[in-house]
């Protein structure tokens, strides 16, 4: 009787719990989560469909904006630049950097001819410092070939999870009462498996939303940085001397080295296997030869005319 009676109210706590859920509006997209009944979540799904009244604890769009006064906005830079000297400029660029606050991620560079380097830069700076970070780096050039500048607002997507994580966290904190006060071993497991799966979810909420407000605070510009035209290599009407040189020399090495693969499969393949059936030709030769001779000899000896006796 006991055991029935937790087993219902362990039923009746997880539906109250997935209701809960529904408040957020992308709770209603979680697979795998733990079993609830088929009914409640019929009425859920018809409930998104129409038009819902406001429910207590439910955050609208509408309630965006006064929730969240700045949004929260990823932006992105992209830019090429074309400067004298791409060493001295990327100094320029790291310290522009680190006055705004922010940081180099990464930085990679590519040497291709004598004093010549083309230089990638990542940086990540404050979001309120993006457009003079960008203004900035467009005064150092000498000419920019591309500029480009995205955003993309997660304000939407933080307060879902936001609201998730609240039903998330009533539940386990309902599951955490049941645990409690169950007193069958079996009841007991099942309220710990599925304690077990809301806290990983807790966990996979707290960590998107902190990726999120990282990502919204700190924004991140590519930079290219490449020399000026007059101090790349000559280049006349499309004809690189240079390119031609090393394309020439590229070909010439690999001619080389396709000949001393074919002489090494000569000397340790070829010529062993061409030696060896040289030989069993050679021996089948003389074989055929003696045999072909004693019939001659054979047949000649047996043409010659039998001696007469002399008179």
């Amino acid at each position: 009787m006991r055991q029935a009676r937790l087993r219902w109210i362990v039923g009746l706590t997880l539906v109250v719990a997935v209701v809960a859920a529904g408040c957020g509006k992308a709770s209603i997209y979680e697979t795998g989560s733990a079993p609830m009944a088929y009914d409640a979540a019929e009425e859920m799904l018809e409930r998104e469909a129409m038009p819902a009244e406001p429910q207590p604890g439910a955050v609208s769009a509408d309630a965006t904006g006064a929730e969240f006064v700045d949004r929260m906005i990823i932006y992105t830079g992209d830019l090429s630049l074309v400067v004298k000297d791409t060493e001295a400029a990327q100094e320029d660029v790291v310290a522009l950097a680190e006055d705004a606050g922010g940081y180099v991620s990464n930085a990679d560079s590519y040497a291709y001819g004598e004093g010549l380097r083309r230089i990638n830069l990542t940086l990540r700076v404050p979001a309120d410092a993006f457009n003079d970070t960008m203004a900035a780096l467009r005064g150092m050039a000498l000419e920019v070939t591309q500029d480009s500048v995205g955003s993309d607002d997660v304000t939407q997507e933080y307060v879902d999870l936001e609201s998730r994580l609240k039903a998330l966290e009533a539940k386990a904190e309902r599951l955490e009462e049941l645990m409690d006060e169950a007193e069958d071993t079996e009841a007991v497991l099942a309220v710990y498996e599925e304690l077990s799966e809301t806290h990983i979810r807790i966990e996979e909420t707290k960590g998107r939303m902190q990726y999120l407000e990282r990502r919204s605070s700190m924004a991140t510009i590519t930079v290219r940085l490449e020399p000026d035209e007059l101090a790349q290599p000559v280049e006349i009407a499309g004809w690189r001397p240079q390119g031609i040189a090393k394309r020439a020399i590229e070909a010439l090495v690999g001619t080389l080295q396709a000949l001393a693969t074919a002489a090494i499969w000569i000397v340790i393949y070829v010529a062993p296997v061409v030696l060896i059936i040289g030989f069993f030709i050679w021996l089948l030769i003389r074989i055929l030869r003696a045999i072909f001779g004693r019939r001659k000899k054979r047949k000649a000896k047996d043409a010659e005319p039998e001696a007469t006796p002399a008179e």
